[in-house]
């Protein structure tokens, strides 16, 4: 862990308000970081992490509060803050896709003569950052060819490579695997000891403990606790970012009763499936395990029409009738929701509100000959914020001013107004904290417990194994077994995910 007898503060944020439309997201906190030291900022999304960490690295201004950097203020602006020795790595990722790894990690600072870019000079200090970090990757390569993994590490060279006294980091391990988030919190550590000061933003609990030296914990805008990670217990931080006990919550189960098959995939070939068949019945929630890169969203995708397949049939049953799916709006039109895996870019429209998002797949119930009825989407809209536990319920904020966590609730709240059939969710907690995780999956729950069919694809094994009644895990592109809920274990997933046994219910 970082350190924790040093006196001398790195940075220091004192009294931070900031407001967005009336609303108090940070709400008079302050917070010291030692050269060294880990400091983990945890809390519900929604509780102004990121907000408080976008003013520290003068992203936006606070409306009262300073800055400083060894003693130092820092003036309002990006500018000052990267000149004063602040670094953020953004929570999504802001690289540019057909721009090679070497010109990604000097964004902004090219050296250049004369106003012509130094190639040899560039490489040679994107090489540095990368070896800094212990990255190896090809200089050369345009970061769209690279696995969200390096890219995520392509964008911590590229905060290194500027010499900041200062790292800010929000998820960074979000989307990493197990072994790639264990790299990643090593090299942190690498970092610490060499003198870096670190704020480190993570729902994941045991990650926070690992590599700690102090927490805060904010909770609605407010600063609800500061203290030596050594003091607190994984139980007493939960408790302390939700203001509530989660425990039973978190390890209820639901009695399944499935009725008829409502979604039948039969043979699905895909690049990156192969032959794959699975049936999901009403009121059953069906759980994709494996490793990254085992072909799950793109199989899901390709059920459901979002991507071309080169072979297969897929079939859902609704009232009695059974239609076959050949497209996306097909699939849409005849009852599918889905929640992708990229909510940004694929479940949203970030500069619209809450409630256009919202009406988006909603419009034809939502109109009245062919005009928008204002009054009927805006009770929709807030009706479904409310249910899904927005944060705050402002239907008219953009969508994209909301934390990741509320931003998924927004795209669960605009599939649960079609009251869907079959319901496809890809990751539907990724980068959610603990009471934004534990409502969504209430609401999974729920949607099985009304009727729907429900197909889910997580990463998260505690996640995969509350929610699936069945478990069908992925390796290669191919279902390689399928576990019920008795039989489901994190080892037993696992084991079939890394190909150590092949078991078929």
């Amino acid at each position: 862990m970082g350190a924790t007898g040093n006196t001398e503060v790195a940075i220091e944020a004192s009294h931070i308000i900031k407001t967005f439309g009336g609303a108090l997201a940070v709400d008079d906190v302050s917070l010291r970081i030692a050269p060294g030291e880990i400091h983990s900022i945890v809390g519900e999304n929604g509780a102004g992490k990121s907000t408080l960490m976008r003013v520290m690295a003068g992203i936006i201004e606070a409306d009262s509060g300073s800055v400083t950097v060894y003693g130092e203020q820092v003036a309002s602006g990006t500018k000052s803050a990267i000149d004063a020795g602040i670094a953020l790595v953004h929570q999504e990722l802001s690289l540019v896709p057909e721009m090679t790894v070497a010109e990604n990690i000097l964004l902004g600072a090219f050296p250049t003569t004369f106003g012509f870019t130094k190639y040899k000079e560039l490489k040679e200090i994107a090489a540095a950052a990368l070896a800094e970090i212990g990255v190896s990757v090809d200089l050369d390569e345009r970061v769209s060819r690279l696995s969200v993994a390096l890219r995520q590490f392509v964008e911590i060279a590229r905060a290194v490579a500027r010499q900041p006294k200062v790292l800010i980091l929000d998820e960074p391990t979000a989307t990493l695997t197990p072994a790639e988030t264990d790299y990643l919190l090593r090299m942190l550590q690498r970092l610490a000891e060499g003198g870096m000061a670190i704020a480190y933003i993570s729902h994941r609990i045991p990650e926070v403990f690992e590599i700690s030296s102090h927490v805060t914990i904010l909770r609605d805008g407010k600063q609800v606790l500061n203290a030596p990670i050594v003091d607190l217990t994984p139980q007493e931080v939960i408790d302390s970012m939700v203001g509530r006990e989660l425990k039973k919550d978190l390890e209820s189960h639901r009695v399944a009763n499935p009725g008829e098959v409502v979604l039948s995939a039969r043979d699905i070939t895909a690049p990156r499936v192969n032959n794959v068949s699975l049936d999901v019945r009403a009121g059953e929630i069906v759980g994709l395990g494996g490793l990254v890169g085992a072909g799950r969203s793109e199989l899901v995708r390709a059920i459901i029409g979002a991507d071309t397949r080169t072979s297969g049939r897929v079939t859902l049953t609704r009232n009695g009738q059974t239609v076959t799916l050949s497209s996306y709006t097909s699939a849409v039109r005849n009852g599918v929701g889905y929640v992708p895996e990229e909510r940004r870019t694929d479940g949203l429209a970030l500069i619209m509100s809450v409630s256009d998002n919202i009406r988006l797949p909603n419009r034809q119930q939502l109109s009245r000959f062919g005009f928008k009825a204002s009054r009927m989407i805006t009770e929709f809209a807030q009706s479904l914020a409310d249910k899904v536990g927005l944060r705050p319920p402002e239907i008219q904020r953009e969508a994209g001013q909301y934390s990741g966590g509320n931003q998924q609730k927004v795209v669960v709240a605009k599939w649960l107004g079609r009251k869907p059939d079959f319901m496809v969710l890809d990751e539907p907690t990724r980068g959610v904290d603990v009471g934004a995780k534990t409502e969504i999956h209430r609401l999974v729950k729920e949607m099985a417990d009304n009727g729907t069919a429900v197909l889910v694809v997580s990463s998260d094994l505690p996640e995969l194994l509350e929610l699936s009644d069945v478990i069908h895990v992925m390796r290669d592109g191919r279902i390689t077994g399928t576990l019920t809920r008795d039989e489901a274990s994190e080892q037993s997933v696992m084991s079939l995910a890394a190909g150590e046994a092949e078991v078929v219910a």
